[in-house]
């Protein structure tokens, strides 16, 4: 355990002259030891950005799928075209078709994907050294849950998603925890819940990702900042689904902490 610097490779906004954004999300975190990709935007866009970072993804050694929508699993072929190595974590349910409404927005051209470089996830694990993932993310308050207009298929059946393919990634040194999102469709709030079951010696130090309220009514927003005010980490980052709109909104409720907005290019550290 040590220090992790995250790199925002993939985002909604920017504010540099040669990167560019898209709707979708992909991080790229560094470790002493490992480099690690978390989703890969809606498009091959992550190459380009990676390559004016200076970030040289053909050395990633695992990537990580949040979940299976396409503003995240857009850019994975593109990516395993270059990188030879990675291996791909995830959850079994990824493969499932997904649907806004009646628009497809899953994985797409998944026949043509190298499934051999997949490792599916049942269970917690720390694929390495405080980088762990969970593949159970508990609903104890339906409130702070994002699953309206969303279907998946399963066994040829359309139904409601729920999102059981959705994983949070926990960065954890010494003495703190960090919750690492992409959009939260089973919410935040249980993200960090399960961290403090894991982490119980551990304080929470940062939280950073899509909360998936960029549309949502202000009981949404109500929910989380209400639920920060009794659990206050040290820095929140703000992006992709989270909506620029509520930002400014989580900083003013939020006077104790540290929220930033976590867009194209920006880079933050994590360390005790």
């Amino acid at each position: 355990m040590g220090t992790f610097v995250i790199t925002t490779l993939v985002e909604n906004c920017v504010y540099n002259r040669n990167l560019q954004a898209e709707h979708g999300l992909s991080l790229y975190i560094r470790t002493p030891e490992f480099r690690i990709l978390f989703d890969t935007g809606q498009s091959g866009l992550l190459l380009r950005n990676a390559e004016l970072l200076h970030i040289d993804l053909r050395e990633i050694d695992f990537l990580v799928l949040s979940h299976g929508h396409s503003d995240h699993t857009g850019g994975l072929q593109a990516f395993l075209e270059v990188n030879q190595k990675a291996t791909v974590i995830c959850k079994e349910g990824i493969r499932n078709r997904k649907f806004k409404k009646s628009r497809e927005n899953g994985l797409m051209d998944s026949k043509e994907l190298d499934w051999t470089r997949f490792r599916f996830l049942a269970e917690i694990e720390e694929i390495c050294p405080g980088v762990i993932l969970s593949p159970h993310i508990p609903i104890s308050n339906h409130d702070d849950t994002h699953f309206d207009s969303f279907y998946t298929e399963v066994d040829g059946v359309r139904i409601p998603d729920t999102f059981e393919d959705e994983l949070v990634l926990y960065l954890a040194t010494k003495h703190t925890f960090s919750v690492i999102s992409a959009c939260s469709h089973r919410g935040i709030t249980h993200m960090i819940e399960q961290g403090k079951q894991l982490f119980p010696d551990k304080r929470l130090h940062t939280v950073a990702g899509g909360f998936h309220i960029h549309s949502a009514g202000e009981e949404k927003l109500d929910v989380i900042t209400d639920y920060f005010q009794n659990n206050l980490p040290r820095y929140i980052g703000v992006c992709h689904c989270t909506g620029v709109d509520q930002f400014p909104k989580i900083v003013e409720r939020l006077p104790q902490c540290m929220v930033f907005y976590n867009y194209v290019g920006n880079q933050f550290t994590i360390e005790d």
